[in-house]
């Protein structure tokens, strides 16, 4: 007697769940199910098409971004439940936000793929980051912290376009730094995240030896078998 839907359906979720736990464990995702392993938020950011667990886009909705934030600790849960306030109240405002976040991953991973291909950034682009800090309304604060204290940068806007800021200044520090020469794609040509390559000997070839690495081993280790 075959499985009933029910059954088949726990099943499903079950091995979702059991893929997440060992991802997350090997430091390949958080518990949300974005993916960590670029080296920085900027790059995670351009990953977060992608999300474990999920057939959609990552990032497709308001909610979505809340939650990219929480796990990656850049927002407070007290701040996210303002935020979905907000979000009631005004919706319009805040799906306009994550339209222009899915618009600027997009662009973002197009200079992804020329730097990794060797090419220099679009300078249209970095003329589009410089206007979204120009936005911002900011200033410095120096609050204490577990050793000593610590220089933050506050946004004073209170509504939803204050979450793109973190993004939007780590993409201009990626873009500033020597990471830019070190951003890989990962080799295989199905998976398309993007990593900064920090390993040792700089032969780093995918975005995680859990996932895309191992499949290529036990690929190659078949076609030596067939040979």
């Amino acid at each position: 007697m075959g499985l009933s839907r029910r059954d088949m359906n726990w099943k499903k979720w079950s091995i979702r769940v059991a893929r997440l736990r060992a991802l997350v464990r090997a430091g390949v995702v958080n518990n949300e199910g974005f993916y960590t392993l670029g080296g920085r938020l900027a790059l995670d950011f351009a990953n977060s098409h992608e999300r474990v667990g999920r057939e959609k886009d990552g990032l497709a909705s308001f909610e979505d971004l809340l939650t990219f934030l929480k796990s990656h600790r850049l927002l407070h849960e007290d701040e996210a439940s303002d935020l979905h306030m907000f979000l009631f109240q005004n919706p319009a405002r805040c799906q306009k936000v994550i339209e222009g976040l899915i618009q600027l991953r997009h662009e973002f991973r197009q200079v992804l793929a020329d730097l990794s291909s060797g090419w220099p950034a679009n300078p249209d682009f970095m003329t589009k980051i410089n206007d979204h800090l120009a936005g911002f309304r900011s200033f410095l604060k120096l609050e204490p912290a577990s050793e000593g204290m610590v220089l933050r940068t506050v946004i004073e806007e209170k509504g939803p376009e204050k979450l793109m800021f973190p993004i939007v200044r780590d993409i201009a520090d990626f873009l500033a730094s020597d990471h830019v020469e070190k951003t890989k794609s990962c080799a295989n040509e199905d998976c398309g995240l993007y990593f900064v390559n920090l390993s040792r000997n700089g032969r780093r070839r995918w975005c995680s030896m859990s996932t895309c690495g191992n499949r290529a081993k036990v690929n190659a280790y078949l076609k030596r078998q067939e040979a």
